[in-house]
């Protein structure tokens, strides 16, 4: 608790279970990012990892479908309430949400999208055009585009066949608990680099599943969970390991 006694640190939460792998894989970066000698060197996370919340595509597509905004906002309120003073939330697809989610809290929610985009522009000399493999929701949503303009950056957004694709691998196969499919994951890379693009983004984090699980260490392919986990321990630390 703040005031007892200890050093003051900022504390960070995480919002997740959109989906629950991605967030565990989350915590384990913020913990392996962090420069740390002992454990009391580490950051103190708060995780809600709540796999109850509406899919976020769906209801994208479709505003029958359940909301799942009322219940981020709830769980983003209980993390500020919890003594957190940031708030990440490792999914892409929820940002179409963010600023209805960052007017309902008092402390800042570090934006994935932002991150990831600066991330990119730092990473990759002379970055230009970036392709953005996501969720159908993501992509649909314009929040990448939208954002990318203010970095001079040109999103290119895939074909409908290599959606389909996508939505396959990340619904079908990594929030199923099965093996992805790497072959076909590095074609769509491959696809979009022939399409000319300098770099590819990762802005789904159940791709940044696929990204670890594989240690994928190519310089055209960006993982956005990296850039959020990154970006949060800078903020608190003052330092990452990358």
């Amino acid at each position: 608790m703040k005031g007892d006694g200890f050093p003051m640190e900022k504390t960070l939460g995480i919002l997740g279970g959109v989906g629950p792998l991605a967030t565990v894989y989350f915590a384990d970066l913020i913990v392996k990012m962090t420069p740390a000698a002992c454990d009391q060197d580490h950051i103190r996370t708060i995780v809600s990892n709540n796999p109850k919340i509406p899919d976020r595509t769906d209801y994208i597509h479709d505003r029958r479908k359940p909301n799942p905004l009322p219940m981020m906002i709830r769980d983003a309120q209980m993390l500020e309430s919890l003594g957190c003073d940031y708030i990440a939330i490792p999914c892409n697809t929820a940002h179409f949400f963010f600023d209805e989610i960052q007017k309902n809290v008092g402390v800042r929610v570090i934006n994935i999208i932002e991150e990831t985009l600066k991330y990119a522009k730092k990473s990759v000399p002379h970055l230009h055009r970036v392709g953005i493999l996501a969720t159908s929701g993501t992509l649909s949503s314009g929040v990448y585009p939208h954002v990318a303009e203010r970095f001079g950056l040109e999103c290119v957004i895939p074909d409908e066949d290599t959606v389909q694709k996508l939505m396959h691998i990340i619904y079908d196969q990594v929030k199923a608990g099965k093996c992805a499919d790497h072959d076909l994951f590095f074609s769509i890379v491959d696809k979009m680099k022939a399409a000319g693009c300098d770099a590819v983004i990762l802005g789904c984090t159940e791709l940044s599943v696929i990204y670890y699980e594989l240690q994928i260490r190519r310089p055209d392919i960006l993982d956005s969970m990296t850039a959020l986990a990154a970006a949060c321990v800078q903020e608190i630390k003052g330092s990452v390991l990358l």
